[in-house]
């Protein structure tokens, strides 16, 4: 199913810092005077083309090949079938600035979980800049390891570069838009996070820089469907849903009533039972 594309608001935010190069905003006009209007749903010419169209539901292109940190060449779908969702991160190792941020984000995010890739979850990087090699790879996932500080992390991401034809089709088949920004010299692209089920369909999009934990394992108990996780995190899913409008999943108050209601049958009816227990019987 096709959703629709990030909003302009969003977009032009979290390309604010990514287009680095770009001159400088106009000062706030002095007190008293108005600013001009600008409509909400129209982008400038020169960003139409980094919007994200989201493809909630359909499959990844698997067979897309990529160029792992060691220089061996695999197959996206070498990630899927596991049994795992996998979180799909799109950028390129010598970003100035955009790329740095969403990854720290999601490091910082990562560490607020007691998941971890590899293990319960991957996480799958791949460059959108068909010139960067397998030593800039390499040396973005020694940094990105050595940030989160998690052992046996290291086995579940994974890093990797691809030809200019691979990059386009898996960009495509994501809604990820992005172009070359040649008075900046460097690629503005949007702020984004996929996740996909173990299978390899997409089934959420987290947009920004900072990803909170809680989202974060929301989003992949979600992509799981159910394969990860104890009693705990299933009550936590049940009581959470994701809300495009706020980005991020909310308490969902009809399902935490709910819940309430059961819990309180429950201890009402338990309390019954031990009551009748403890009673004398009388003698018929």
């Amino acid at each position: 199913m096709r959703l629709r594309a990030i909003t302009a608001a969003g977009v032009l935010g979290a390309l604010a810092v990514a287009l680095a190069g770009a001159p400088a905003l106009a000062q706030r006009p002095p007190a008293g005077l108005m600013e001009p209007s600008v409509p909400k749903n129209v982008l400038p010419s020169d960003l139409e083309a980094v919007t994200v169209d989201e493809k909630i539901g359909e499959m990844l292109p698997l067979d897309v090949v990529l160029t792992d940190h060691e220089g061996r060449q695999v197959k996206l779908g070498d990630y899927f079938g596991k049994g795992r969702p996998v979180i799909l991160n799109l950028g390129y190792y010598g970003c100035p600035m955009l790329c740095g941020l969403v990854i720290h984000g999601l490091n910082k995010g990562l560490k607020g979980l007691e998941f971890t890739p590899g293990r319960e979850f991957d996480v799958v990087t791949v460059s959108i800049d068909p010139k960067e090699d397998t030593a800039l790879a390499s040396e973005k996932r020694k940094n990105v390891l050595e940030e989160l500080g998690r052992e046996g992390a290291e086995k579940g991401w994974h890093f990797h570069t691809a030809s200019e034809a691979e990059i386009k089709r898996l960009t495509k088949e994501v809604g990820f838009g992005y172009r070359w920004d040649e008075k900046g010299k460097q690629w503005a692209h949007a702020a984004v996070i996929m996740i996909a089920t173990p299978e390899g369909k997409l089934a959420r999009y987290l947009y920004g820089i900072e990803f909170k934990p809680t989202d974060l394992k929301l989003a992949v108990l979600d992509a799981a469907e159910g394969r990860i996780g104890g009693v705990a995190e299933k009550l936590l899913l049940f009581c959470y849903q994701y809300d495009a409008k706020a980005g991020g999943y909310v308490l969902f108050a009809r399902n935490v009533m709910r819940l309430g209601g059961v819990l309180t049958i429950a201890v009402l009816g338990t309390f019954l039972v031990v009551m009748w227990r403890r009673s004398p019987r009388r003698e018929s």
